[in-house]
C-alpha cells in the first residue's frame, strides 16, 4: 500500500489560480455594522444590497451575517421607520380625506380658495 504524504502546503493544488476572497461579504458586514452605529438610512440599504449579492455569488455565510446586521440596523434606525411608515400611510390612505378638514376650516374663515373672478 502506498503512503500518501500529508502536508499543509498547497503544492500547486489550486493550479496557480489565486484564492477568491469574499469581498462582497466583507462589504455587507461592514455596511451592516455602519448601519447600526452611524447613518442608518444610508448604510442599511447598502448592506442589504451587498448581502444579497454576496449570497448569490456563493458567499452565503458572509451574506447571511450581513443580512442579520442590516436587519438590526433597520430596527435601530428611527429615520428608516419613519420612511417606511410614511410609505405605508400613503399606500393605505387617501391624503385628501386627512387634509379636507383643514381646507374646510380655511374656507370657513375666509383664507381658503375663492371662486370669485
Amino acid at each position: 500500500m502506498a503512503q500518501i504524504p500529508l502536508s499543509l502546503a498547497s503544492n500547486g493544488a489550486n493550479n496557480g489560480t489565486p484564492e477568491k476572497k469574499p469581498i462582497m461579504g466583507w462589504f455587507a458586514v461592514g455596511f451592516g455594522l455602519l448601519g447600526i452605529f452611524t447613518i442608518g438610512f444610508v448604510f442599511v440599504p447598502l448592506g442589504l444590497i451587498c448581502s444579497l449579492i454576496a449570497v448569490f455569488t456563493g458567499q452565503a455565510l458572509w451574506g447571511f451575517i450581513g443580512l442579520l446586521l442590516a436587519g438590526a440596523g433597520f430596527v435601530t434606525s428611527p429615520k428608516l421607520w419613519v420612511i417606511v411608515g410614511m410609505g405605508a400611510f400613503y399606500a393605505m390612505y387617501d391624503w385628501k380625506e386627512f387634509i379636507q378638514p383643514l381646507i374646510d376650516f380655511l374656507n370657513m374663515i375666509g383664507i381658503g380658495e375663492t371662486t370669485e373672478v
